[in-house]
């Protein structure tokens, strides 16, 4: 929505859904256009309220959204509850707004898993090539707050990792729209996963320049004109060497980030520096530049909290929180980085549905000889367990292969056992394939979680 737009309902009735950071951020760029009759919707209780505002709280929060002639949702709320999707005409975002009035290039960044280290390590590699680069969206704060497209402030390239909840119903314009992977993940938020998907290639649609995972392409036979990365395409990662167009361009030579899926990944990125090339009349310095800017983010970036992150070496054991790790896929990732080396695995989570049969294949096939079981999905994913007791480990015989099993809804139980059997030289990998809500408040907090008692009991 353009900002001429939006000031023909200073005099009517608008409505911000949802008062997190984003909501926040929407109220005070409201009140910077001299909107006057704003209100405030949310289902938990707000503490501080602000004199000239209206706040409706509670279960019925969204009672009479009807009734108003403007509705700016944030990204936590789901189109699909309440029967929002019959107001769409009248729902815009705080996303909307920034695309439909910043004039500057935006290339968007998306996936189920890796946009935040893909988001980064684009922003640290344009930063290192000398370009003015912001990096905003679902990795800092609000774009609203980062950005004042009021004054006109703009910079070489705006790098915004961009969710589904923020894609779902998105209108605007992408410099480069790019998908790093789509794997099972949010069906409930989107009410299964066809709007899951839908919701993903919505940053290609509204992008000038589309780049996508080759993975994904049996996704995007409804979108042209698209420049895939991956093995089988011009830009792939193989022995050790990243080429492009038939060339080497990079050697994976003292570079932080660990995985097949970060040099896939990095393949990502590549495709986005040819694409800028080009728009520079494929000038060869310029692609000169951004190369070494990636070559000198990857010898210092070892990636972002909670994602394959090395915590240190305690006892003989080496220990790991890939907290963020919420879906199979993303264990499957891990386990596959790491191989022979992971002794003890921290699995299980909230139960969001996901297919555990193809991950329970690869544990069982791997040297892991213990697991550590979270409710909901941990005491699921081997069987029914609930003949077994809480915080007391028993040794399960699952197809043929053996664990020393551990259930426990207490991570500082968990650590504790995890430095009881886990074998010298081997690695505890914190990777539960589930959401964190069963038992923590996010990912952030399982993770910061491990981290405190692994060190508490490295002494």
């Amino acid at each position: 929505m353009k900002i001429s737009e939006l000031n023909l309902f200073k005099a009517k009735k608008v409505a911000i859904l949802g008062y997190g950071k984003e909501g926040r951020s929407v109220k005070n760029f409201l009140k910077k256009l001299g909107f006057e009759n704003i209100s405030v919707l949310d289902k938990n209780d707000i503490s501080e309220r602000e004199d000239g505002i209206f706040y409706k709280t509670g279960e019925k929060y969204l009672e009479n959204i009807g009734d108003f002639d403007l509705i700016i949702k944030t990204p936590g709320i789901s189109p699909y509850i309440n029967d929002l999707m019959k107001y769409k005409e009248k729902i815009t975002s705080s996303i909307d707004i920034f695309l439909n009035n910043y004039s500057g290039k935006v290339i968007g960044i998306t996936g189920t898993k890796g946009k935040s280290t893909t988001s980064t390590l684009l922003y640290l590699t344009l930063q290192n090539a000398g370009y003015k680069v912001k990096l905003v969206g679902n990795i800092g704060s609000p774009v609203l707050d980062e950005i004042d497209i009021l004054s006109g402030e703009t910079y070489d390239y705006v790098v915004f990792e961009m969710s589904s909840y923020m894609l779902e119903l998105v209108n605007g314009q992408l410099y480069i729209g790019y998908i790093n992977n789509i794997f099972i993940c949010h069906y409930d938020w989107h009410f299964g996963g066809e709007n899951y998907d839908n919701a993903k290639k919505n940053i290609l649609k509204i992008a000038k320049n589309k780049i996508a995972n080759i993975q994904t392409k049996e996704k995007m036979l409804d979108i042209k004109n698209i420049t895939f990365f991956g093995e089988n395409t011009d830009i792939f990662y193989k022995d050790g060497k990243f080429f492009l167009n038939g060339e080497i361009v990079l050697e994976d030579k003292n570079f932080l980030l660990k995985g097949i899926h970060n040099r896939i990944n990095i393949c990502g990125i590549l495709a986005i520096i040819k694409q800028i090339t080009e728009d520079r009349h494929g000038s060869i310095w310029i692609f000169t530049k951004m190369k070494y800017g990636l070559k000198e983010a990857l010898e210092s970036f070892n990636g972002l909290p909670h994602r394959i992150q090395e915590i240190g070496t305690y006892k003989g054991i080496t220990f790991v929180d890939d907290a963020i790790a919420t879906t199979p896929d993303s264990t499957k990732a891990a386990i596959n980085t790491f191989g022979d080396k992971i002794g003890t695995l921290f699995l299980g989570g909230q139960d969001s549905g996901f297919d555990f049969t193809e991950l329970v294949n690869i544990i069982k096939k791997s040297s892991i000889q213990n697991l550590v079981l979270f409710p909901d999905t941990g005491l699921k994913i081997f069987g029914d367990l609930s003949d077994f007791e809480f915080d007391k480990d028993f040794e399960l015989d699952f197809s043929g292969k053996k664990f020393r099993v551990f259930k426990t809804r207490s991570m500082e139980s968990a650590v504790k056992f995890a430095y009881d059997f886990t074998p010298k030289g081997k690695i505890c990998l914190l990777s539960t394939a589930s959401p964190s809500f069963s038992v923590w408040n996010s990912y952030i907090e399982k993770g910061t979680k491990f981290q405190e008692f692994v060190k508490k009991y490295s002494i």
